[in-house]
């Protein structure tokens, strides 16, 4: 089985692409027993916090990094050079990355680092194609990276810069969440567009595959179904559309705490609602990426 390289993208701040991340890499570590890696573009550090206890940054005004990690060994010849602590966003800096273990065992991530990522969104247009576009795709085709996992989430910020761009180049799938609202929906034209550029930047043999795009946060209200029914049948749209959506419940919100127990959603009965409708998304997701040899 090749490698899969997942991204959930999304134009707009809020739509869920961070937590449609989380429910991917906990369904397929967890309930698929997959090995899997999660990557964290967002200088947000949202993905990241859910599977470590980032720290604030003391010396950068962009918010958090990542915590030493836990085979630093001050005192090892090996480590003198390194702080500890490692992220993603090395990879835009001619740094090594080396991923954290989480509580899910076969699941390990590549933490954001604010300060870095934000530095590396900021670079010129002459040197962006180089620096930021290229260095995701080098990282997830290395022979170490695709003999480790079967699989890797990339979260990445709400919009269309350089980082996302990155995280298409080395994407073989990808997922859009939209909330069924006026701005969301205007979001998702701009991300099809960025992924028919792609498309057509690539050889045949190397496609990156739109799974679909997920309805998240549906609220039983008339105008999430105007926009739904609306969605469906726009044409360059409505094929996309997942057959299953996630509904606005504050399980998903609880779930992240720190303290939460159940730690995930597929911790709860199997007849929880919740869990029911996440199963429901991810198994479709899973199917369209993992069956489609």
């Amino acid at each position: 089985m090749s490698i899969k390289v997942i991204v959930s993208a999304t134009n707009k701040g809020g739509d869920g692409k961070t937590k449609l991340s989380i429910l991917m890499a906990e369904y397929l570590s967890s309930v698929k027993g997959l090995k899997g890696l999660g990557i964290d573009l967002d200088p947000q550090c949202n993905f990241s916090s859910r599977f470590l206890e980032m720290e604030i940054d003391s010396f950068s005004k962009h918010g958090k990094t990542s915590p030493i990690h836990p085979d630093y060994d001050p005192n090892h010849p090996d480590d003198k050079d390194w702080d500890g602590r490692s992220s993603i966003a090395g990879i835009f800096f001619g740094e090594s990355v080396f991923p954290y273990p989480t509580h899910i065992p076969t699941f390990e991530i590549a933490p954001a680092s604010a300060s870095k990522l934000v530095d590396a969104e900021a670079v010129t247009k002459q040197e962006v194609a180089e620096k930021v576009h290229k260095q995701l795709k080098l990282f997830v085709n290395l022979d170490e990276v695709k003999e480790t996992y079967d699989y890797i989430v990339i979260d990445t910020p709400p919009a269309k810069g350089p980082l996302t761009i990155s995280a298409f180049k080395a994407a073989t799938h990808l997922l859009i969440p939209t909330q069924m609202e006026q701005y969301s929906v205007h979001g998702i034209y701009g991300m099809l567009q960025l992924w028919k550029q792609e498309m057509y930047c690539r050889s045949q043999d190397d496609p990156i595959h739109l799974v679909g795009v997920l309805p998240n946060m549906i609220r039983n209200i008339n105008l999430h179904k105007d926009f739904y029914d609306g969605l469906k049948q726009t044409p360059g749209i409505g094929e996309y559309i997942l057959p299953y959506s996630l509904k606005q419940r504050a399980v998903y919100a609880e779930v992240d705490v720190e303290s939460a127990s159940p730690r995930t959603i597929f911790d709860y009965p199997g007849t929880h609602e919740a869990r029911k409708e996440s199963e429901a998304v991810c198994n479709e997701i899973y199917r369209r990426i993992f069956n489609h040899e």
